[in-house]
């Protein structure tokens, strides 16, 4: 089931197809910080550039993982939703829209 605030339900049925490049790009056309080396996995973080010390955990928005499949990249989206970006800046981002 779509989730209720989103509007462009076409769209959020086929979100299986965006890779952690793609949230990683879209993260820095959004004007926040992508890190892709400040963990020790394989992962990338997107914070919230008010907050640039990667030890202040409120700067955190979310975490990319490398591989990635249709409900983690909502999970995504939901997050930056939820820290304030509007749900068409974001398909922008993502160069869907």
């Amino acid at each position: 089931m779509a989730e209720a605030r989103i509007i462009r339900k076409d769209l959020w049925q086929g979100m299986g197809n965006i890779t952690s490049s793609d949230w990683c790009h879209a993260g820095q056309r959004l004007g926040l910080m992508v890190s892709v080396s400040s963990g020790k996995g394989s992962h990338a973080v997107i914070r919230d550039s008010r907050y640039p010390d990667i030890a202040d955990i409120r700067g955190h928005i979310t975490t990319i993982p490398r591989h990635l499949y249709k409900e983690i990249n909502r999970t995504i989206f939901k997050q930056l939703l939820d820290f304030g970006v509007a749900e068409d800046d974001i398909w922008k981002a993502l160069r869907v829209l």
